[in-house]
């Protein structure tokens, strides 16, 4: 039994001929008699009859009809509901980044997703650090990643800009609103653990300025790297976008700058609600430098 003689056989019904009934599916009248015969050979049983009076539903006709408006409805709702996903009037999008990128960069992007797409749910899920984040896209987990460019990737990547690296440290303590490389190697640092992906940002700047930092603490989060750099416990190397409007004083660039480029990728072509999401990403004026403004002499880590 196929959809499709079930749909000649409602419209039969509800046109009252096999003539209006094919005039209204834009098929021939001989195809549709075809077709409504080869229904009822499966069903082994006569559905309708011509009467004086016109069409007439057969017993076995009258128990079918009821079964066959569910089924097409149940389509109809399927295809309509698989529309307002590709519309983006609904559906959710998993969107992949690691921490400091979903509480620093993406808030504007839900916001005008939200106004919108209100219907259309951002699921955000966050990681520590960005090899976990592409081990995470690889095995299939999300729609769409934004984070530090993953090395050696084959699908897809859109670069979104790139986010300054800064020294925060008490206020008191700045000469300068650049920092020279001595002084970074003279200073009490607060780093972080292994497992989170300023780890790599701060190691990779030391050695490119020819430093070892000296630590006096360490952590997991870069809010509370933040918090301890505030109360003078050290300096600590934070993205820019994670430092609030009230405490820029605090912060530093380092030389020319130090610079990490965020793009968004995934494994292969991205569901139509994640290319909507990403053409967003791209459209808004997100807290990041583009590549030709970048100073003379930063660093890209």
């Amino acid at each position: 039994m196929r959809l499709r003689q079930l749909e000649y056989f409602l419209a039969v019904w509800e046109s009252g001929s096999f003539s209006a009934a094919a005039a209204r599916l834009y098929v021939s009248q001989p195809s549709l008699s075809q077709q409504m015969r080869s229904l009822e050979k499966e069903l082994g049983a006569q559905l309708l009859e011509r009467g004086r009076h016109g069409l007439a539903l057969t017993p076995a006709g009258r128990v079918l009809l009821p079964h066959a408006e569910r089924v097409l409805q149940a389509v109809g709702e399927a295809a309509d509901a698989v529309h307002q996903v590709v519309e983006g009037r609904s559906g959710d999008v998993h969107v992949l980044t690691v921490r400091s990128i979903a509480s620093g960069i993406l808030p504007p992007s839900a916001v005008r997703w939200h106004s919108l797409f209100p219907t259309a749910v951002l699921r955000v899920h966050d990681f520590s650090h960005r090899r976990a984040l592409e081990e995470a896209v690889r095995s299939g987990q999300g729609d769409i990643a934004v984070g530090p460019r993953p090395e050696l990737w084959e699908g897809p990547v859109v670069s979104l800009g790139y986010e300054e690296m800064v020294l925060v440290g008490p206020a008191g303590q700045a000469t300068s609103p650049m920092v020279e490389p001595d002084e970074l190697a003279a200073a009490d640092w607060i780093l972080y653990e292994p497992e989170q992906g300023m780890s790599e940002i701060v190691d990779r700047t030391a050695t490119a300025l020819g430093f070892t930092p000296r630590a006096v603490a360490r952590t997991g989060q870069v809010a509370a790297a933040l918090l301890f750099a505030m109360e003078g416990l050290g300096v600590a190397l934070v993205p820019n976008n994670a430092v609030p409007g009230g405490w820029i004083r605090h912060a530093r660039r380092i030389g020319p700058g130090v610079y990490r480029e965020i793009v968004a990728y995934s494994r292969s072509t991205p569901t139509q609600l994640a290319q909507r999401y990403r053409d967003l990403l791209t459209s808004l004026e997100l807290p990041l430098t583009m590549a030709t403004a970048l100073p003379a002499g930063a660093l890209r880590c």
